[in-house]
C-alpha cells in the first residue's frame, strides 16, 4: 500500500530517552499496550521501551549494527509482549548488514516462539511471511512465496483476517510479477476481489484493482488495465477520487501531488465532505433538508477521517465507530452521545477554510458548535449555549480515539514528561494528546494523532485512562475553566501525523493561548467578533485575527512561531480580488490562500510561519 505503515517511534523517541535517563536507578513508570499477540494487557517497562523506539530509528536510520544490538538485547531479555517484535526488526537489521541467511534463520524459528500463544501463531506466521518477502528474491524468493500462500491457508475465512489476507495477496502478487509469473498474479488478485465487494472495502478494492491495473500494464495488455480503471470510475461505493489517485497509480505518477491548493469541498447526497488534497479529508454524515441545511439523524457530525498522505486510496477510516468530536448532554449522566439528530448548515466554504454549524435543539437551552477546518489540519471549535447567561465551568466532550481493527498502542502523553500516562490514572493537563505507537508486528497502521487545546490559557482537560485499551475507543474529557460566558473555544489538531515530538504540543498551545499582535495603521482590530472570547481582536473560536477597513497588518509574533497565520478582513474596500505583498514585495498565489467569506468580509491564510520574535507586514492592494 502507498505510504501505509510508516514508523513514529523516530519522532517519539528523543524525548522518551531524555526522560529514561533522568529516571534511571528508579522504577520506571509502566504502562499497558493492547496486544494483537496475547490480546490481553502486559506492562512494559520504559527503558525497554526506549531500547526498542530507539532501535527502530537506528534502523530508520539505516544504522543497522546499533539497531541489530539493541534488538537481540531485548529478545535476549526484554519482556514477552516486545520479543516476537524485536526478532522482526532484528531481523530487518539482519538483512541490512546484508546477512540474509542468518535473517532467514532467525525467521524460521519465530514461529516456534514460546511467548506466541496458540491462538495468535496464525497472525504470526502472516507476519514473518511477509517479513520473508522483503529479502531480494534471489535470497528465497520462492521460500517467500510458499509462505504467503501457506500463510493464507491459515486465515483463510476469518472475517477478522480480511486486511491481512489483502496485504498477502498483494504482496505475493508483486513477488510473481517480479519473477515473470504476471498471469499468476493476475489470478492471485481477481479471485479474491469478491471478498472486498462491500462499502466497507471500497478503498481498499479500488488499491487492488489499481495493482492489478499496473501488472496488466507491465505485461502489455493496457486494455485489461483501463477496463478495471472504468470499473473503478462506475463502482457505487467510489467516487471521482478514487479513480484519479489509482490512474495516477497505475501511470507511477506521485499521488501526493494535485495541484490544488487549499481545501476542497463536496456536497454529496448523503454527506459534505471536506478536503486538504495529499492530506486529509473529512466527512460529515448527514442527509440534505431544507435550503443549506443536513440533518445528521444519531447527532454525530465529522464521522469519517482519512490520512491522505499515508493512506491515499482511504482505505481506512480512522473513525470507524464513532465521530470526532461530540459534546456531551450535562443534563444526563451517560457518557452515550445524544441519540437526537442535529441540524449542520454550512457557513462558508473556501480553498483558504471551511465553516459549518452543528445545532441541537432538543437540550434545555439550544446548543450549538461551529466548526472552522483549516488546511494544515487545524480545526477550531466554539461550543455555545443560547440563553444561557451562566458560566459553565465545565462542560463534557466525547473523542473517538481513531481505530484499526484494534486499539492497541495508544496513549494519552503527559506534557511534563512527554511519555505515556499509566493506565487506569486520571490524567488532568493543560492539552490532551492522544498518540498511538507502531510495532514491527502491526500491519496497516497509519499515522494518527489527536491533540486538543483549550482556548483559555488557565484550561484544564481532565479524562480517565481505561484500564482496559479495548474500552478507549471512546473517550470522555471534561474542560474545566475553558470558556467565558455559554461560550468555550478549543482547538483539535489531527495534522502533522507525528504530534507526539518533544514540546511540539506545547508550542501548538502557548501559540494558541497567546494569540500574536497586530499592530495597524488605519481601522481597527475587531475585540467584539462572535468568537473572541477575551476581546483581544484574536478569534479563538475560529483561528484568526479580526480587523476593519484596513488594508495592511504588522503581525508581530511574540514568543512564539505563528505558521500560517489567518486574518479576517472585514469591510476592506474592495471588489474583486486583492493582490497581496508580504513585506513590501508581491507573493506568489500559492503562497496564501485568499476569499471572500461573505460580499464584506475577506479571509487571508498566509502558507508560511513567523518565526518567534519576528515580524511581517501583509498588504492588499
Amino acid at each position: 500500500m502507498p505510504k501505509i505503515g510508516k514508523s513514529k517511534g523516530a519522532a517519539f523517541v528523543q524525548g522518551v530517552i531524555l526522560v529514561a535517563r533522568k529516571c534511571r536507578g528508579r522504577r520506571a513508570v509502566a504502562f499497558c499496550l493492547w496486544s494483537v499477540l496475547s490480546s490481553g494487557l502486559v506492562k512494559v517497562q520504559g527503558e525497554e521501551l526506549v531500547e526498542y523506539l530507539t532501535a527502530k530509528k537506528h534502523l530508520e536510520e539505516r544504522q543497522w549494527e546499533q539497531a541489530h544490538n539493541l534488538y537481540r538485547m531485548l529478545v535476549d531479555r526484554g519482556p514477552e509482549f516486545l520479543r516476537p517484535h524485536a526478532k522482526l526488526g532484528m531481523f530487518r537489521a539482519a538483512v541490512g548488514l546484508g546477512e540474509g541467511a542468518a535473517a532467514l534463520s532467525l525467521l524460521d524459528s519465530s514461529g516456534d516462539d514460546a511467548e506466541i500463544l496458540p491462538r495468535d501463531r496464525e497472525f504470526w506466521l502472516a507476519a514473518t511471511a511477509l517479513e520473508r518477502a522483503q529479502i531480494p528474491l534471489g535470497e528465497g524468493g520462492k521460500d517467500s512465496i510458499r509462505q504467503l500462500e501457506e500463510a493464507l491457508k491459515g486465515i483463510e475465512g476469518r472475517h477478522s483476517h480480511i486486511r491481512l489476507r489483502a496485504e498477502l495477496r498483494l504482496v505475493m502478487a508483486e513477488l510473481l510479477s517480479r519473477v515473470g509469473q504476471g498471469r499468476r498474479a493476475i489470478q492471485v488478485l481477481t479471485d479474491s476481489l469478491l471478498e472486498l465487494q462491500s462499502s466497507e472495502w471500497a478503498g481498499l478494492r479500488a488499491y487492488q484493482k489499481a495493482r492489478l491495473a499496473r501488472i496488466y500494464m507491465k505485461i502489455g495488455e493496457r486494455d485489461w488495465a483501463v477496463s478495471l480503471l472504468e470499473e473503478i470510475r462506475h463502482d457505487p461505493h467510489m467516487d471521482s477520487r478514487h479513480f484519479k489517485v489509482a490512474e495516477a497509480f497505475i501511470e507511477e505518477r506521485d499521488l501526493s501531488q494535485s495541484g490544488v491548493m487549499g481545501l476542497v469541498i463536496r456536497d454529496e447526497p448523503a454527506c459534505l465532505s471536506v478536503e486538504s488534497p495529499g492530506s486529509f479529508e473529512l466527512r460529515i454524515t448527514a442527509i440534505q433538508g431544507e435550503g443549506k441545511q443536513r440533518i445528521a439523524e444519531k447527532g454525530r457530525v465529522v464521522t469519517q477521517w482519512f490520512n491522505l498522505r499515508e493512506d491515499p486510496f482511504r482505505t481506512v477510516n480512522l473513525l470507524a465507530g464513532g465521530s470526532l468530536l461530540e459534546v456531551v448532554d450535562p443534563s444526563t449522566s451517560s457518557s452515550s452521545p445524544a441519540p437526537d439528530p442535529v441540524v449542520i448548515e454550512l457557513l462558508e466554504s473556501s480553498s483558504a477554510r471551511v465553516r459549518f454549524r452543528s445545532r441541537s435543539l432538543s437540550l434545555p437551552f439550544p446548543r450549538f458548535e461551529e466548526y472552522t477546518v483549516y488546511p494544515n489540519g487545524q480545526i477550531f471549535v466554539l461550543l455555545t449555549t443560547e440563553g444561557s447567561l451562566l458560566d459553565q465551568p465545565r462542560m463534557e466532550l466525547l473523542l473517538t480515539t481513531p481505530l484499526i481493527d484494534t486499539s492497541d498502542g495508544w496513549q494519552v502523553i503527559s506534557p511534563r514528561m512527554n511519555r505515556s500516562v499509566k493506565a487506569g490514572a486520571t490524567f488532568e493537563g493543560p492539552h490532551l494528546l492522544l498518540s498511538r505507537l507502531g510495532f514491527a508486528g502491526r500491519h496497516w497502521v497509519v499515522p494518527d494523532d489527536l491533540l486538543l487545546l483549550p482556548a483559555a490559557a488557565g484550561g484544564r482537560l481532565i479524562t480517565q485512562v481505561p484500564s482496559d485499551a479495548r474500552l478507549s475507543i471512546h473517550r470522555k474529557v471534561s474542560c474545566e475553566g475553558c470558556g467565558k460566558g455559554a461560550k468555550m473555544a478549543l482547538q483539535l489538531r489531527i495534522m502533522p501525523s507525528f504530534l507526539e515530538q518533544p514540546d511540539l504540543a506545547e508550542k501548538y498551545r502557548g501559540s494558541y493561548q497567546h494569540p500574536a499582535n497586530l499592530v495597524i495603521q488605519e481601522g481597527e482590530l475587531v475585540i467584539d467578533d462572535s468568537g473572541d472570547l477575551n476581546s483581544d481582536g484574536y478569534n479563538e473560536g475560529e483561528g484568526c485575527h479580526v480587523v476593519r477597513g484596513a488594508r495592511e497588518v504588522e503581525l508581530r509574533a511574540g514568543f512564539h512561531d505563528r505558521t500560517d497565520p489567518v486574518i479576517k478582513f472585514v469591510l476592506p474596500g474592495f471588489v474583486g480580488m486583492p493582490d497581496v505583498r508580504i513585506d513590501g514585495k508581491i507573493a506568489h498565489s500559492s503562497s496564501y490562500n485568499l476569499s471572500w467569506a461573505d460580499r464584506d468580509t475577506l479571509i487571508l491564510r498566509w502558507n508560511g510561519t513567523v518565526p518567534a520574535g519576528g515580524r511581517a507586514r501583509i498588504t492588499l492592494e
